[in-house]
């Protein structure tokens, strides 16, 4: 039984080093100093929440754009708003005029923290700045990094960022149909949750502009939309052809730019002669009519499918002079009944009482049946077309736009980055945008402000519910460690089977005394009866008493309590003399009768 209790224990163990690792990967990396939030914590159960102050991140190097929304009046100085409108849809839908704020969340965890708020619903929202130089796909890579928050979920909408193509000037035109080259970020509406990451690529031969789509994760992403939590979205383009998308800093979609996007962005090598066009005499079809088919004379088309039954009879009991539905006696006009408005009143029908437990009443008619004779339409039968040439394809040639892909340095230069998009949720927070080309500085910022922010978020959230912070850990901790559950089943469910055998599985039953080995008897003995014994039961009956009281001082105890028979054999087969009580018994003799054999 210690087995299942030393188990019991190794499974709690493995469950609070999980809670506690998952701890430690949410804040090992915090500059930001949790130990009097929990210090304050332990002293008082209710714990009021002070939001600290907003700490001014360091920026590395020289990134195209960053921003934390410090300065509130940033909207018409660094970011514009679009003025344009949607082509092809209605005035009052076309145009851009969601509204947009620099504001705080609607939970202040940090004091002086702002972000890019959408403030509308069921609106079209745009708006866009420009970066500090232009980036060119020549060398150093590319790093997109924002925060998006949900406060209130999301059902239908965007978060995602467009790097705008180089050409765009004025910010406050840019729309839907503005040119960009690459697209990035989260998506959802209705059951479909994306993280999106969408390359627009201009043939190097022709010019044509095509899209090219990274292909979605296995794990479903739609928690990042419904948990009111900040996520952090981060986009790496490298010069070796390869991507990451990583959220909250775990990489959840890599590959390369030439393999792993839809459609391939490498164009075939030969293509469908466009001036090839199939001769008119090319016959596709394999089965035609038989041409010298006809229809048997007597094939009638006319005939109808079903006929009536001529042998059948009117039953007996048909009563064709009563109508199946009666207009009911009983019933009354109603009081507010006016035949000027509802026309004349009409007592409602009631089954026939005189049809009851008849075959029928009313007019009688004979049932179809099957018309023997029907045949339908005639069809000629269909047999193989002589003339059959297959299915006609246009010759192939070599593909005049053919290129070998050199996807990340064919990329467009971009100029400007853009958020656009239509959402029914409102008060989306877009915070911390770093767009540059090193990862490291990029890790940087998001240790002086995602992680900072994260850690807050979540001492908020037990600050507001302390009896929920274990389980949310617990369920949190499945989100990328979907085995954990089978942990948090066993440990449940091993203590309530153990309980379960150790208070219901076992059933008394009687103690079978364990007697000390011994020659004497004792009053549950059971003497076996020998090979011979049943030809001198008369014999033996009438020595019972003395040969009961002799042979039982020979026989030895086994350990169950029952006489041993190998006992009696030794000492027989040994020489003893058995000198007490009727040395003639039965017994005796047969086993002196065994020795001398």
């Amino acid at each position: 039984m210690w087995r299942y209790w030393w188990l019991c224990f190794m499974l709690a163990g493995l469950l609070f080093a999980t809670c506690s690792a998952h701890d430690e990967n949410d804040n090992s990396d915090n500059d930001f100093d949790e130990k009097n939030v929990l210090d304050e914590e332990e002293k008082s159960e209710k714990f009021e929440y002070i939001p600290p102050p907003f700490q001014t991140p360091a920026i590395p190097g020289s990134p195209l754009l960053v921003d934390w929304f410090s300065n509130r009046n940033a909207i018409g100085r660094k970011w514009f708003i679009s003025k344009g409108k949607k082509d092809n849809v209605e005035d009052s839908i076309a145009k851009f005029n969601g509204q947009w704020e620099i504001g705080t969340p609607s939970a202040i965890v940090i004091d002086n923290d702002f972000g890019l708020i959408v403030k509308t619903r069921a609106r079209h929202h745009a708006i866009a700045a420009k970066f500090n130089r232009p980036f060119k796909f020549d060398g150093k890579p590319l790093v997109v990094q924002y925060e998006v928050k949900y406060e209130e979920g999301q059902e239908c909408g965007g978060g995602y960022m467009k790097l705008l193509t180089e050409g765009i000037e004025v910010l406050e035109e840019f729309t839907d149909k503005t040119p960009y080259t690459i697209l990035f970020g989260p998506d959802k509406c209705g059951a479909k949750s994306s993280i999106l990451f969408i390359v627009r690529f201009r043939n190097p031969k022709n010019g044509t502009i095509s899209e090219h789509h990274a292909k979605q994760p296995s794990k479903s992403v739609s928690t990042y939309f419904d948990d009111h939590k900040t996520h952090l979205y981060t986009l790496i383009v490298r010069p070796d052809e390869t991507f990451t998308v990583l959220v909250d800093e775990i990489k959840i979609m890599s590959g390369s730019l030439i393999t792993d996007l839809e459609p391939s962005i490498t164009p075939p090598t030969v293509i469908d002669d466009p001036t090839d066009k199939k001769p008119e005499n090319w016959d596709e079809r394999e089965k035609i009519d038989d041409p010298d088919a006809k229809k048997p004379d007597d094939w009638d088309e006319h005939a109808p499918r079903k006929i009536e039954d001529a042998n059948a009879v009117m039953p007996d009991d048909w009563l064709e002079e009563e109508e199946p539905l009666i207009p009911d006696s009983d019933a009354t006009k109603p009081s507010d009944w006016d035949d000027s408005m509802d026309g004349e009143w009409e007592a409602p029908k009631i089954d026939n009482p005189k049809c009851k437990d008849r075959s029928g009443c009313g007019k009688w008619t004979r049932p179809m049946i099957d018309n023997p004779n029907y045949k339908g339409k005639w069809k000629s039968p269909r047999i193989a077309n002589p003339n059959y040439k297959g299915k006609w394809k246009p010759k192939q040639i070599e593909n005049p736009n053919y290129f070998e892909p050199h996807p990340y340095s064919q990329l467009q230069p971009i100029t400007a980055c853009g958020i656009e998009l239509w959402t029914m949720s409102a008060n989306i927070i877009f915070d911390n945008i770093y767009i540059g080309d090193d990862e490291n500085a990029a890790s940087s910022f998001a240790e002086q402000t995602f992680k900072i922010k994260r850690a807050q978020e979540a001492a908020y959230e037990n600050a507001s519910s302390p009896g929920q912070g274990i389980l949310s850990k617990l369920v949190s901790a499945t989100e990328e460690r979907p085995w954990l559950w089978v942990i948090y089943i066993l440990s449940i469910l091993i203590p309530v089977i153990i309980i379960a055998v150790i208070c219901f599985g076992r059933k008394s039953r009687p103690v079978t005394p364990d007697y000390k080995k011994t020659d004497e008897s004792h009053p549950d003995d059971e003497v076996p009866d020998l090979v011979g014994d049943d030809d001198e039961s008369t014999e033996r009956s009438s020595q019972e008493p003395e040969a009961h009281d002799d042979n039982a001082k020979e026989k030895k105890r086994t350990p169950s309590g029952s006489p041993s028979r190998s006992r009696i054999e030794k000492e027989a087969s040994s020489g003893e003399e058995i000198t007490n009580g009727n040395n003639n018994s039965p017994k005796v003799r047969r086993i002196r009768q065994r020795k001398q054999d």
